[in-house]
């Protein structure tokens, strides 16, 4: 029997909705003198278990009050008004949103044009950029759990899937609290989400599936399947619609998830190209903030609209062959949007651009602060570590100093907008122009005496014959040093490398171990949450470089050669004749790949090779590299194993 008011307040109007987790009606709010209408949604747990029940009030109530967070900082989500536990049953209080679902707006006006599409799904990946950069997933995207309001039109999201996993808790073989069911709905969830393993991804794909059913008026049941791929057949119901958005969605819904945008922001940026504009298939990943966090519970919340096209449906674990519901995760392709293009900093209420991470393509660049960096160019050391462009270190390397310094001029206030967040825009502009000045300063002073260096090093010089007699004059080195060159040097190339005798070095922190050549220089370029840690030869010809950070989810080595590949292809793919060779699986888990790529230096032309080794231990991924140049590499080939054998990473050490 349905009571006629609710908690001795919510007077029911009407019921808008019922199935198996209880009931949603619309209710007016009698302690109120408006007598506001609300969404009062009525959750049953399936479990009848005293012990159970703890545990689902428990999470109820954690969710719960991170969904009133969620629905007071984005007006695309109904505000929360209240919650509570009456009679064994759990209450939410929610806004009631006057409007009309997307599937009744396709079912009584027709088919959605393509700008509004563009519209509608730009406003709610904006949404998502919020939700996701919380660590939440919806879970739940269909045309029924979009409403356009009324008032202005703006698309609202309901319906999280959460609250309905929660009253499905229960207790394992083990004695361990689980869930029965998998949220979502079939067709417009993908696979990794049946199998209960959602990603942000995952939020992207079923927002896709909605805007082709909005163009199509089809369900996802009703569009073939690529037998091949698992990719939905849709283009030949939709065959106006530009070429643009005809690309975002199909990378939206591919099948498996590293294909698809990673972020939400990186999918509303590429909707904002022109309509005829191509889509890169490629992910961007950030490199200089990699550190990856376990999502905690997805919160849910639910205006309790009734289904009327797609009923909210939740599969059993039992019948899919599932004994549980592992806690959601996600690794590097979804990573969420810690440092979005705004960002409220916690506890300030203030907001922040920039950030995400130097070749993090997710983040836009604002066209006013795009152009040549003199600072980045001029006194590219000091430059890339205030700026947390950490990779630009390498223009220490006289090898490739120069190529890098050219890079970071060109390319300086991309990766410094990305790399840490910024007050504002004017904040960045004034930051940078303070190290251009410092690098027009310093330059009448250490240009002599630079000059005077190669000059020194590159004068000719003479080699002794029989006779005493001089012989032509060799060609100058690419790599100038502060040491004369050895008599054994060869024209054209680099300066030999010299290991020498090795020497164990201990992280601060314990973290990793390695035997380095104890007549190479060191420098430690760690930031919190990161270790950077970086040796040079003599001559500064070779490197050695450690990068170790954090990461919760468990990659297998396919997703750490992909990541390890644009890692790579972001810094050097701009160098002549640059080359990644085939991954190479390693036995131990980790992953190999050889690069190398063509430098040209007074008129002398060599090729540097790297090794790039990536690896996860425990929570912890190491990216380990050696480079030097490939003319010396059989020669040194035995000390590098050596090294590369005593390298040894921690699980429990500390980052920095």
């Amino acid at each position: 029997m349905i009571p006629e008011v609710i908690n001795n307040r919510y007077k029911i109007v009407k019921v808008l909705a019922e199935g198996g987790f209880g009931k949603t009606f619309l209710t007016e709010d009698t302690h109120l003198p408006s007598g506001r209408r609300c969404v009062v949604k009525q959750l049953k747990p399936i479990a009848d278990n005293p012990q159970i029940y703890k545990l689902v009030q428990d999470r109820f109530q954690r969710e719960a009050a991170i969904l009133e967070e969620l629905g007071s900082g984005n007006n695309q989500i109904p505000q929360l008004y209240a919650y509570f536990c009456e009679q064994g049953q759990f209450y939410l209080v929610q806004e009631y949103i006057q409007g009309k679902t997307l599937s009744h707006k396709v079912q009584t006006e027709g088919l959605i044009s393509e700008s509004d599409v563009r519209e509608i799904c730009k406003s709610l990946l904006q949404v998502l950029n919020y939700v996701h950069s919380k660590q939440i997933i919806h879970r739940d995207i269909k045309p029924d759990n979009i409403i356009l309001r009324d008032a202005n039109g703006a698309p609202v999201l309901i319906d999280f899937g959460a609250v309905r996993e929660s009253m499905a808790t229960i207790v394992n073989s083990q004695g361990y609290p689980t869930s029965s069911i998998v949220i979502g709905t079939p067709g417009f969830m993908p696979p990794e989400q049946a199998a209960g393993r959602p990603v942000y991804s995952s939020d992207l794909y079923s927002l896709a599936v909605t805007m082709i059913y909005s163009l199509t008026g089809k369900m996802p049941q009703q569009l073939p399947l690529d037998s091949r791929t698992g990719n939905i057949i849709w283009h030949e119901y939709a065959a106006n619609i530009s070429s643009g958005l005809r690309m975002v969605l199909d990378k939206a819904i591919a099948y498996n998830p590293s294909d698809r945008f990673p972020t939400a922001r990186e999918m509303l940026d590429a909707l904002q190209l022109p309509a005829d504009a191509s889509v890169d298939p490629t992910l961007a990943i950030s490199y200089n903030t990699p550190t990856i966090h376990t999502v905690p519970p997805t919160i849910a919340h639910s205006s309790g609209y009734p289904s009327q096209n797609v009923p909210p449906t939740v599969i059993s674990a039992n019948s899919g062959g599932l004994s549980s519901v592992p806690p959601t995760t996600i690794g590097s392709q979804s990573r969420p949007p810690e440092n979005i293009s705004q960002t409220a900093t916690p506890g300030t209420g203030s907001t922040w651009v920039g950030g995400g991470g130097t070749f993090n393509k997710s983040t836009p660049v604002p066209s006013e602060i795009r152009g040549w960096n003199w600072g980045a160019f001029l006194i590219s050391p000091l430059w890339c570590m205030t700026n947390q462009v950490w990779f630009g270190l390498l223009s220490c390397l006289p090898v490739i100093g120069l190529p890098i310094n050219l890079l970071l001029g060109l390319k300086g206030n991309t990766w410094a907008w990305r790399s840490r967040p910024w007050a504002s825009v004017p904040a960045f502009k004034s930051h940078q122009r303070g190290w251009t000045i410092a690098g027009l300063a310093v330059t009448p002073f250490w240009t002599p005496i630079v000059i005077i260096f190669y000059i020194a090093i590159f004068s000719p010089m003479s080699e002794p014959t029989a006779n005493n007699n001089k012989s032509e004059t060799s060609q100058s080195s690419i790599n100038p040093t502060a040491s004369p060159l050895p008599q054994n040097y060869q024209t054209g190339k680099f300066q030999e490398i010299e290991i020498g005798n090795l020497k164990n070095y201990k992280f601060k922190t314990g973290l990793f171990s390695i035997n380095v050549p104890e007549n190479w220089t060191f420098r430690d370029n760690s930031k919190p949450g990161e270790a950077i840690v970086l040796w040079q030869d003599r001559a500064k010809n070779g490197a050695i470089i450690v990068n170790i950070f954090a990461q919760q989810k468990q990659q297998n080595q396919q997703q750490l050669a992909e990541s390890l590949k644009r890692v790579l292809k972001s810094f050097f793919s701009s160098q002549k004749d640059f080359r990644l060779e085939q991954a190479e699986m390693q036995f131990d888990g980790s992953v190999k790949i050889n690069w190398s790529y063509t430098v040209t230096s007074e008129g002398v032309t060599g090729k540097l090779t790297g090794n790039s080794f990536i690896e996860q231990r425990g929570d912890k991924i190491s990216i380990f590299t050696q480079a030097l140049p490939l003319d010396q590499y059989d020669k040194l080939e035995k000390s590098l194993d050596l090294i590369l054998s005593s390298y040894k990473i921690n699980p429990s050490g500390s980052l920095p």
